[in-house]
C-alpha cells in the first residue's frame, strides 16, 4: 500500500513537471517541418516528405524566421494558452494555429482552413508536424 502511495505520489511529480514550461518558452528554437498531414470532410492525405523542408527558427523575441524555397521570412508570433498567432513583420495577419503537442522534441500544429466549395458541414484543416534540429531542448 506505502509503495502504491509513493509511486502514484511520483508519477503525478512527474506530469506536473512536464507541464511546468508554457508553450511561449518550449517554442524557442529551430523546427524543421517533418510532414503535413490535410484532412477535407474526412478525406486525408499526408505528405510525408514536404520540399523544400522548411525550418521555423523561433526567438525569445517573439520574431519567427522561416527559411526554405531559397528564402528567409521573417514574422512575429504570440502563444496564448494553446494558440499560436503568426503575423508578418508589418503587422499583417498571417495565421493562427492550435499547438496539438510541443516538447522538447517534437511539435504538431493544427490550422482550420476555409472550406474550397460552398454549403454547410464542411470541415478543412491540415497538420504541420516537426522535429527540433537544435540544441536549445538541452536548456529547458
Amino acid at each position: 500500500m506505502k509503495g502504491l502511495i509513493l509511486s502514484s505520489a511520483f508519477f503525478a511529480l512527474l506530469a506536473l513537471g512536464a507541464c511546468d514550461q508554457p508553450a511561449e518558452v518550449k517554442i524557442v528554437g529551430s523546427w524543421q517541418m517533418d510532414s503535413i498531414y490535410d484532412n477535407y470532410n474526412g478525406f486525408g492525405f499526408t505528405n510525408k516528405n514536404p520540399y523544400p523542408k522548411e525550418v521555423y527558427e523561433y526567438r525569445k523575441n517573439n520574431t519567427v524566421l522561416r527559411k526554405g524555397m531559397g528564402e528567409q521570412l521573417e514574422y512575429r508570433y504570440a502563444c496564448n494558452d494553446s494558440i499560436l498567432s503568426i503575423s508578418e513583420a508589418t503587422g499583417g495577419p498571417s495565421g493562427e494555429f492550435i499547438i496539438l503537442h510541443i516538447d522538447q522534441q517534437r511539435m504538431a500544429l493544427k490550422k482550420n482552413k476555409q472550406p474550397l466549395f460552398s454549403g454547410k458541414n464542411q470541415v478543412r484543416y491540415e497538420i504541420r508536424y516537426f522535429t527540433r534540429i537544435d540544441s536549445t531542448a538541452s536548456q529547458h
